[in-house]
């Protein structure tokens, strides 16, 4: 089997996940890294042992032996270096968000179509063995058909999270607060996992404690409809006192499951199971590291046998249009209805296949 050449681009707290992740994947070797601060991007080169460093990442895809590259960048960059990347030739495995539009999110998948390559969106916690076990459940059709379900990330970010890093916290670089960034996962297991196709968003953002700190919110709550009538409700904060598990639960017609670290299924007639999954994939900062793992050997896999990857853009798009939605109903103070032409006061997004929208 053929051995695949990677880079690293944008050397931030995630690369340190991709680092980790292809040592431990056969046929892979890492053999360049990129970041517009050079310092860092020789402090990673370093522990990592790898000898080619740049500073530019157009010029990283001038070279013909990388066969894939990692985008580990601030999130106003990820459609454009996606995208390049692909017309160089490259496989692309992107950090979330996929993009900060639907629109680039589109040109993303145009050049994935054009340029023949592989693109996936580092979604790691569809990869959770809690998260794995719940799909299986849902696909199962036991449960019968979903009423309902609510999300729920209560985490802390101390200002100096967004002043390490002066990209955080503003709207034209991090394209939001809390739920594009720390809730992002949680939000997108919602729809994933319950397969709804949401209809309407009518949602809320503020800043509360982190009021001057930030342009975002660090608080967001969110109603969403099926076109089955189902409810899906999803709250995030960064106001808490410290990051405790993520609360996932789908209301179904004849039971439900919750997952808080374990997962406990209940039957219509109260029949209670539980599976423990508490030893860490949705805690701290394990949220967005455990899963890197499976779904970086995962793309790998794929690209190494011309299958599809499961996370791919069509996939992330979904998560992007919902994002869209939410922020342009906070921001009108309206709901936002998808795919329909709109009715008095409300804003209209279109929509594509797949996916709940």
């Amino acid at each position: 089997m053929k051995t695949l050449h990677a880079a690293v681009i944008g050397c931030g707290l995630i690369s340190k996940n991709h680092f980790k992740a292809l040592k431990n994947v056969e046929h892979v070797c890492c053999t360049a890294v990129c970041d517009i601060d050079p310092d860092k991007a020789r402090a990673a080169a370093e522990i990592h042992g790898i000898h080619q460093v740049y500073s530019d990442y157009k010029e990283l895809l001038k070279d013909p032996d990388i066969d894939v590259v990692h985008i580990c960048t601030p999130h106003y960059l990820h459609a454009r270096m996606a995208i390049d990347a692909l017309k160089a030739g490259k496989h692309v495995l992107c950090e979330k968000p996929m993009a900060l539009t639907k629109e680039d999110a589109k040109q993303m998948l145009e050049a994935r179509e054009r340029w023949g390559k592989h693109l996936g969106i580092c979604f790691q916690n569809r990869y959770n063995q809690a998260s794995v076990y719940m799909k299986q459940l849902m696909d199962q059709g036991t449960l019968g058909r979903v009423l309902g379900a609510r999300g729920q990330v209560t985490w802390d970010r101390k200002p100096e999270y967004y002043s390490e890093s002066p990209w955080r916290g503003r709207w034209a670089t991090e394209g939001g607060g809390v739920l594009i960034n720390q809730a992002i996962h949680t939000f997108d297991l919602l729809q994933w996992l319950t397969g709804c196709r949401v209809t309407t968003v009518d949602a809320s953002i503020s800043a509360k404690r982190l009021k001057g700190v930030i342009e975002v919110e660090d608080t967001v709550d969110i109603l969403m409809t099926g076109e089955a009538g189902e409810r899906l409700i999803f709250y995030a904060t960064n106001c808490y006192v410290k990051n405790v598990p993520v609360e996932l639960e789908i209301i179904c017609e004849h039971g439900s499951v919750k997952m808080t670290g374990n997962v406990v299924v209940t039957d219509q007639d109260g029949t209670v199971a539980t599976k423990d999954y508490s030893s860490g994939t949705v805690l701290g900062k394990d949220h967005w590291g455990s899963g890197h793992g499976f779904l970086i050997s995962d793309f790998y896999r794929c690209i190494q046998e011309g299958q599809s990857f499961p996370v791919g853009g069509e996939e992330a798009i979904v998560s992007v249009g919902l994002l869209e939605a939410v922020y342009r109903s906070a921001k009108t103070g309206v709901p936002v209805r998808l795919g329909r032409e709109p009715g008095a006061g409300e804003h209209t997004i279109k929509t594509g296949k797949g996916g709940c929208i």
